[in-house]
């Protein structure tokens, strides 16, 4: 009986030891990796909206002043004075990347200074693409645009003459 326990016991442990084996399977795989050029991203232009004020008595409580993203750079408004020489421009960023690659624009609310006003309602125009506010850009053959930013600032009555400008978060990637 010690031989057949023997036996049976040895049996199972080379059954156990075999299964892995016996059950074994390979596979192959390949890979692939496209690697881009890196985007960079220079600012030509902080955004400006030039020197305006809003003393008027009447009218709204809050005037807007709409700067625009192309060129060349305008600025509108029904109620607050845009006053000559404040140098407004939008936001100009130059892109260096991927030939013919999409990126994506995003655009934070940001305050104006002086005075914390505030801006909104991003409007972005792309050398390559046009309006591109709500949609990709383009890289061009060469791996350049240029973009500009123009904005809504929110002025309240009593906004003295200066000069008013702001900083957004502009994010630039591609998609």
């Amino acid at each position: 009986m010690i031989d057949l326990s023997r036996t049976l016991v040895s049996a199972v442990i080379v059954a156990l030891a075999a299964a892995p084996i016996a059950h074994a399977a390979s596979a192959g795989a390949t890979t692939s990796a496209t690697i881009f050029k890196p985007m960079a991203v220079t600012a030509a232009a902080q955004m400006s909206f030039g020197r305006l004020q809003y003393n008027g008595k009447a009218g709204r409580e809050v005037a807007t002043v709409v700067l625009s993203a192309a060129a060349p750079a305008t600025r509108t408004s029904a109620d607050a004075q845009l006053l000559p020489n404040g140098g407004e421009t939008p936001a100009v960023r130059n892109i260096t990347g991927e030939p013919g690659r999409a990126y994506r624009v995003t655009v934070s609310p940001a305050l104006a200074s002086p005075g914390g006003l505030a801006v909104d309602d991003f409007r972005i125009w792309s050398a390559n693409s046009g309006d591109i506010t709500a949609r990709s850009g383009m890289l061009g053959p060469s791996g350049t645009d240029t973009i500009r930013i123009g904005a809504t600032l929110w002025v309240p009555r009593g906004t003295k003459n200066d000069v008013y400008t702001a900083l957004p978060t502009i994010n630039i990637a591609y998609e």
